[in-house]
Order: C-alpha cells, then structure tokens, then sequence
C-alpha cells in the first residue's frame, strides 16, 4: 500500500470525525455554555418525553435530562431539566414551570415563566413550583363548544344579513324582508264553520312569478276588498296554498303570500284588520292543479285556532 494511498485515507476518515463532531456540537448549543439543573415535580407528565425542549419566553433554552417516577404511590413525577447559565436572571424562586404542547397534536415541551424582579435567584437543583397540565379531553371538548358558538353566531349573522343593505334586494323581490313577521296576524287552523262567502284566486293571476309573494294585479282582490268594507263579518281569513312542491319550503311562500294579501287589504280598504287573519298551508291537495290564494269570510260567531307559527294541514 503507497504512501499516498494510506494519507488520502487518512484525510478522508479526518473529514468524515470533522463533520460528525460539527453536527453533534450544532445540535448541542449549551455544550459549552455554563449551565444549571431545575427541578419541577408533576402529578402527570401528560406524554412528556426524556430530551423534550424547556423553553422561556417561548424561546429555546434547555433540555429536559431525566424524567423521575416517584417512591411513593401519593408521590408526584419529577422532571429534571438542564438551562442555560444566564436564563438565572429571569428564572426566580417564584417561576413557574407548565407542559405545554406544539399545536394541537405535537410534541410536548416544558414552559417555564419569568419570575418577578424581586424574586430571589434559583440555585442549581433547586425545584419551582408547576402548573397542572391541561388534559387533551378537555382541550377537545372546549374547541367544540367554539365550533357551536362559532356555529349560533353565523346562523345570528345570516338572519341579521337579510336586513343588510346587500341582500335586503333579494328578499324584497319576492314579497317579503322578515320571515317572523309573516305569522303576525296568522292562525294555526281554519275555523270548523262553513264560511258565508269565499273568494278564490288562482296565484298565476295575482303574484308576479311562482316563487315570489309580490302583488302583479292588486286590483283582482278589489271584489273581497268592497266586501269585507261593506258587510259585517266576524271573521275573514286568507289562506293560501300551493299544488307542487316541498311543504315546509312552501309554507314560508304561503304565508308570505297571505300577508302580501292582507297589507293590500288592510291599506286600501276600511276593514277592522283584527277580524283578518292569514294562514299558510304550504303544498296541499286542496290547490288540485293550480296554486290557490283564498279569502274565506265568516260569520261573527266563528273562531279561529289560536295564533301561532302555523304547522297546519289542509281543512
């Protein structure tokens, strides 16, 4: 073997030791740094491992070395850490140390706060007092009870969004701006008499598209209008109903439409507005083929259900 051979070996394996030792000495940062051993004692490390960071201030500035399981069973768990020398002037007697977790699901690390100006210094070995972890149960069980409220704020939000000047267009195009008002004036169900007089309306004829209460032809309720101004009643109830579709999404249009009917009545016409009721029936087989839009007047010994948001179904 040359002597040449042998040098360039030689060089080699230097080069190789040379970058290990400046690998392991980068990893290391206090490897020559003055340092001092903190205890803190724990009834549950809560996944705490051996060489997890220490920090301060949420900076870097140990490693936890040992991780001590107590001699009697009442005993708490000790964890020992090595710090940096010169954290001792913002570590006091009077610091605290809490395990804490990066992120939601990630390692856990130590955190240990300042202590106060007057505090005394720790000295090395000495041991501070700790907070108790906070459980992973509990984390999850607080992220869900944001997600709910994060949930009512937006449902808040959306209905407070219908009164906002960019979709307020949106709702006054089909009748209507506040869907709590559309059960003001209405009734649950009709009344059980026999009405003395009834108007009936195809919808196609009165409201301007099929999926909107907005009045194209006032002037067709003009007949039960006169009516109910010339001629004692005891009751009059709008009820309006429609031949397709889904019955909850329809009731909302329903009622819409009866109120749409009643405001036109009630501001043209001299009528005691609290003999006018309306009701909403949503999809019915009374509307056969067609979308109907009624005014069932009655005499003054009728009463109708009590006033609610109406869940009612087809007399």
């Amino acid at each position: 073997m040359s002597t040449a051979f042998r040098v360039g070996v030689f060089v080699v394996l230097a080069l190789l030791f040379l970058s290990v030792g400046v690998f392991l000495i980068g990893n290391k940062d206090a490897l020559f740094s003055p340092t001092y051993r903190l205890k803190a004692q724990f009834q549950n490390v809560d996944g705490l491992n051996n060489g997890a960071e220490v920090r301060i201030g949420g900076i870097d500035q140990g490693t936890v070395t040992a991780i001590d399981l107590p001699a009697q069973p009442d005993g708490s768990v000790t964890v020992v850490m090595k710090l940096r020398g010169d954290t001792r002037d913002i570590v006091k007697k009077d610091s605290r140390a809490s395990i804490s977790t990066e992120g939601l699901l990630g390692d856990k690390f130590v955190e240990i706060s300042f202590g106060s100006v007057k505090a005394p210094e720790v000295a090395d070995n000495d041991t501070i007092a700790s907070d108790k972890p906070q459980d992973m149960s509990e984390q999850a069980h607080a992220i869900g009870d944001e997600a709910s409220q994060a949930i009512e704020a937006f449902r808040d939000d959306a209905v407070a969004l219908q009164h906002s000047f960019l979709l307020r267009g949106f709702f006054d195009k089909r009748g209507y701006g506040d869907t709590e008002e559309l059960t003001q004036h209405s009734v649950s169900r009709l009344p059980a008499a026999k009405p003395v007089k009834e108007f009936d309306y195809d919808s196609a004829d009165v409201f301007d598209k099929p999926d909107n209460a907005e009045l194209k032809d006032k002037k067709r309720l003009n007949d039960a209008g006169e009516y109910l101004q010339d001629n004692p009643f005891g009751l009059a109830v709008i009820a309006s109903s429609e031949a397709k579709g889904d019955s909850d999404q329809d009731r909302t249009l329903t009622e819409a439409r009866a109120k749409a009917a009643r405001d036109y009545l009630v501001q043209n016409f001299k009528i005691d507005d609290k003999r006018l009721k309306t009701i909403g029936l949503g999809k019915t087989k009374q509307a056969n083929d067609a979308s109907k839009l009624d005014i069932l007047v009655y005499a003054s010994n009728a009463s109708p259900g009590p006033a609610q948001a109406p869940a009612a179904s087809a007399p």
